[in-house]
């Protein structure tokens, strides 16, 4: 998932000053797996045949595949009665947790609505379940991995993990990752997304109070017992294709990690100094090599604030920070992308324009 860069400068602000308290380790807390080497294997789903477009806590739905003349088939308020958008994420098999500043609430669908009342799961957050201020649970998001279990990333620096199947008598965290602690590879750097890749590694998008320049991507593996390391990239909104998302029939299964990338295009000269860095939406050959350089192979001329693969139709889609705009490329991309297809936003400025968003695909 994902949150508008607007946040992301919310977020640095309210971090800093709590940096230095942020966490008391590096690694990952609470009950290891027993007997388990590696993650569970997710479940196959259905391919997707929603798209949810979050603008600023309006939720639209919209039926896939997209066309020029798509209009959402669905609109729901995410936190109805309050002025704060929350944040939200979908499960695997479309549940969507809805999580304000004191309450995750769980809809399943079919959801028609997202008044309190209708929630099959309804659970306060506590100091257990993830770290609380004065303000009560201070968010900057909330993603399921791939086997369902849903992950809370607090601005005060932390990431946890809460255990599938979620219920009512869930009162504590199951792992907890903690960012910012002195003399860690996250000192300095306080949570701001999370993503996964098929194989439920943990990417965490961290950013530092120098601002958007110093930001980076930090990864941890299953069962997220060790402290999180640094990928070197600096790319926001990470979302990680594997070959084996794509159809049985495509000729060329590409992997690739997508995001919005800031930093260089290519290696200087020798003796010169390193170009100027770029602020592009762009697209990474897997797996990573850093022996021939981080860069990437394809770009494009924009700036998102979120994205999400649609591998067995090889697209993906993004909304454009400034306008909301929701924008269809191919995938993987071509070098300089172009979108397919815009559909604009619905709802104005206030809602559109440099707001919180989200993307997400669905059953």
């Amino acid at each position: 998932m994902n949150v508008a860069p607007s946040l992301f400068f919310c977020a640095v602000a309210l971090a800093a000053p709590l940096l230095a308290g942020a966490g008391c380790g590096g690694g990952g807390n609470g009950p290891t797996p027993v007997a388990i080497s590696s993650p569970p294997l997710p479940t196959p789903t259905p391919p997707p045949g929603k798209l949810y477009v979050d603008h600023n806590g309006i939720l639209y739905e919209y039926a896939l595949p997209l066309k020029a003349a798509s209009k959402p088939t669905r609109r729901l308020i995410e936190a109805p009665g309050s002025g704060i958008a929350p944040q939200l994420a979908v499960a695997p098999y479309g549940s969507i947790a809805i999580v304000t500043a004191t309450t995750l609430r769980v809809f399943k669908p079919p959801i028609v609505s997202f008044e309190p009342a209708r929630a099959q799961v309804s659970i306060p957050l506590t100091p257990a379940i993830t770290q609380v201020g004065p303000a009560g649970a201070e968010l900057s998001d909330a993603e399921y991995d791939p086997n369902g279990n849903l992950w809370l990333v607090s601005v005060l620096g932390e990431v946890s993990e809460l255990a599938s199947p979620l219920s009512r008598s869930t009162q504590t965290a199951s792992v907890t990752v903690q960012f910012g602690a002195p003399g860690s590879k996250t000192s300095g750097f306080s949570p701001v997304h999370a993503s996964f890749d098929v194989n439920a590694t943990l990417y965490v998008f961290a950013a530092t109070s120098a601002g958007i320049e110093t930001a980076r991507l930090f990864k941890t593996s299953f069962p997220y017992a060790k402290p999180p390391s640094g990928t070197e990239l600096n790319l926001d909104f990470a979302d990680f294709v594997d070959s084996s998302q794509y159809l049985p029939t495509n000729p060329n299964p590409v992997p690739v990690i997508l995001g919005q990338y800031n930093g260089s295009l290519q290696s200087p000269p020798p003796g010169q100094p390193p170009p100027p860095p770029v602020d592009r939406l762009a697209q990474f050959a897997q797996p990573l090599n850093p022996v021939q350089g981080l860069f990437p192979d394809a770009t494009a001329y924009t700036i998102v604030g979120a994205i999400t693969a649609d591998a067995p139709r090889t697209v993906f889609y993004a909304l454009d920070q400034t306008t909301g705009r929701l924008e269809v490329y191919t995938l993987p991309m071509a070098r300089a992308a172009k979108p397919t297809l815009r559909l604009a936003c619905i709802g104005g400025a206030n809602y559109c324009s440099d707001k919180p968003e989200h993307l997400f695909l669905a059953p």
